[in-house]
């Protein structure tokens, strides 16, 4: 039950900010947001969501969850008759027959290349992103930061796309967690001005794709 509400609630978020000058069919919460409004804690949310994306439901691309699906079953009748009132959601407008037919070529893409592609046995997927390894040389260079004890799914999703994205030797891992570690706010060293505990990282937390652009950038370093 909470996966169909979470996968209605998120295509309705998704409806709810497509218009004709809006075409992305992208979700703008993320699932902290998700949880606040759901009550389900946000490492399941962010579990379910890794997982109906793995299944074809949506798309994420560097982060961005999306819902192509929405423009190929809007077909163009169904624009005609319909028009955006306060008490509908807003609807795709025949205005735009240019975006639509890209979004939907993109779509079909995207289908056709996850139908096509052949099945990844689990001995690939282990000799190609040594997940294990990389958790054990973060305890290694940052024993001071969260150990983990639970490799969940949305962990290992993070891990998989920085070694897919950014990250693809175990040196660069090493690299960058030794970059991390010269962080005075990342390695909870730096004193919050509200008199709570200083923020400190985690494995899960410098693997998510904004996190891991903001740390490359040095937002966090000379703080």
């Amino acid at each position: 039950m909470e996966g169909y509400g979470v996968y209605w609630y998120l295509l309705e978020s998704i409806a709810r900010n497509v218009e004709k000058h809006n075409l992305t069919f992208e979700l703008e919460e993320d699932a902290e947001l998700v949880s606040s409004y759901t009550n389900i804690h946000a490492e399941r949310v962010e579990e379910m969501m890794m997982y109906m994306c793995k299944l074809g439901l949506f798309e994420n691309a560097d982060g961005r969850i999306t819902c192509l699906k929405m423009a190929t079953r809007a077909d163009e009748y169904t624009h005609q008759i319909i028009r955006k009132s306060p008490d509908t959601l807003p609807i795709l407008s025949l205005e735009c027959p240019d975006k639509l037919r890209g979004i939907r070529r993109e779509e079909k893409r995207r289908e056709e290349n996850r139908i096509d592609k052949p099945p990844m046995s689990s001995s690939t997927k282990t000799t190609r992103v040594p997940v294990k390894e990389i958790i054990g040389l973060y305890h290694e260079i940052l024993p001071n930061l969260p150990s983990v004890q639970k490799v969940t799914k949305a962990r290992e999703g993070n891990i998989r796309q920085r070694w897919r994205e950014d990250l693809q030797t175990i040196d660069q891992w090493r690299n960058y967690f030794v970059y991390i570690s010269k962080s005075q706010f990342l390695t909870g060293k730096v004193a919050s001005r509200d008199g709570r505990p200083p923020f400190i990282a985690n494995l899960e937390w410098v693997t998510k794709t904004a996190n891991y652009t903001k740390i490359l950038e040095g937002n966090y370093h000379g703080v």
